[in-house]
């Protein structure tokens, strides 16, 4: 895969990736979880699985 944009959570163990119109949640080993395809599922994803305070720049990204 290859990706377009990237954030890393504030411990640096994971990274949300955008790339090949999937959302990912990346985590330190490489296992991918999709988490949308749009950024509002993505948000909405990570708020539920409780990481939305983990990556403030993605939730508070809006320049797209």
């Amino acid at each position: 895969m290859e990706a377009q944009y990237f954030w890393k959570s504030t411990d640096d163990l994971e990274q949300v990736v955008i790339g090949n119109g999937e959302i990912l949640l990346l985590d330190k080993n490489g296992a991918a979880t999709v988490i949308g395809a749009t950024l509002d599922d993505a948000r909405r994803r990570l708020a539920e699985l409780g990481k939305d305070e983990e990556f403030p720049d993605f939730m508070n990204d809006y320049n797209w």
